[in-house]
């Protein structure tokens, strides 16, 4: 929560170094965070993007909820029920569907995928789910339809979510995919399609 929280609209360089940075000078326990006056929690997390005093209410209010909840409770939750787990991931600031699927998943207490919007547009792209201007649709849509291949061995499911998040970044792209660097053009249903459409009519695939 604290590293979804601490920056905004960065990248993940930068979001790191500010989390380093909210570690060293004030530390990462709810009391030690709740200790801090906003003015200089948002100066801790200066570097985090827009909004600086936003992100500092916000980890005030995490720190509130951990509390309220128990770091130790949540953790045994995790591994215990992460159903119930993720409704109560989903009470902190910053944190839907898609951060409580990928912190169950890295404490390994979940088995789902946990897409970000990078590898969720990979998937959607390669024809698990359907895309819509809904972005929680689109998400439950896609985690549903993978869902059945996927196996239980949490490391696999971590590795997954890594190579697709990076895939979506280098070459997967939103506005402009690197189809011509992708492996996975023959069973990408996106990109098919769209050859399928640039092909003169009465042509054969291939030709």
């Amino acid at each position: 929560m604290l590293l979804e929280n601490c920056a905004y609209l960065v990248d993940d360089k930068r979001r790191a170094t500010v989390f380093r940075r909210l570690k060293r000078t004030v530390g990462t326990r709810p009391d030690a965070i709740l200790r801090t006056p906003l003015p200089l929690l948002a100066d801790v997390i200066r570097d985090g993007g827009m909004l600086p005093q936003r992100r500092a209410e916000k980890l005030h209010t995490a720190a509130d909820l951990a509390l309220e909840v128990g770091v130790a409770t949540l953790r045994r939750l995790v591994k215990q029920s992460p159903a119930e787990a993720r409704k109560i991931l989903k009470r902190f600031p910053g944190i839907g569907d898609p951060g409580a699927d990928k912190i169950l998943l890295f404490c390994r207490g979940g088995l789902g995928l946990g897409p970000d919007s990078n590898a969720l547009r990979v998937l959607v792209r390669l024809g698990y789910g359907r895309e819509s201007s809904d972005y929680p649709a689109t998400y439950r849509s896609a985690v549903e339809a993978s869902a059945p291949e996927l196996p239980t061995d949490v490391s696999w499911l971590i590795r997954a979510h890594q190579l697709l998040r990076r895939h979506g970044q280098e070459v997967c792209k939103r506005a402009r995919p690197l189809c011509d660097r992708c492996p996975l053009t023959s069973g990408c249903r996106w990109y098919l399609a769209r050859a399928a459409q640039s092909r003169p009519a009465g042509s054969l695939p291939g030709a």
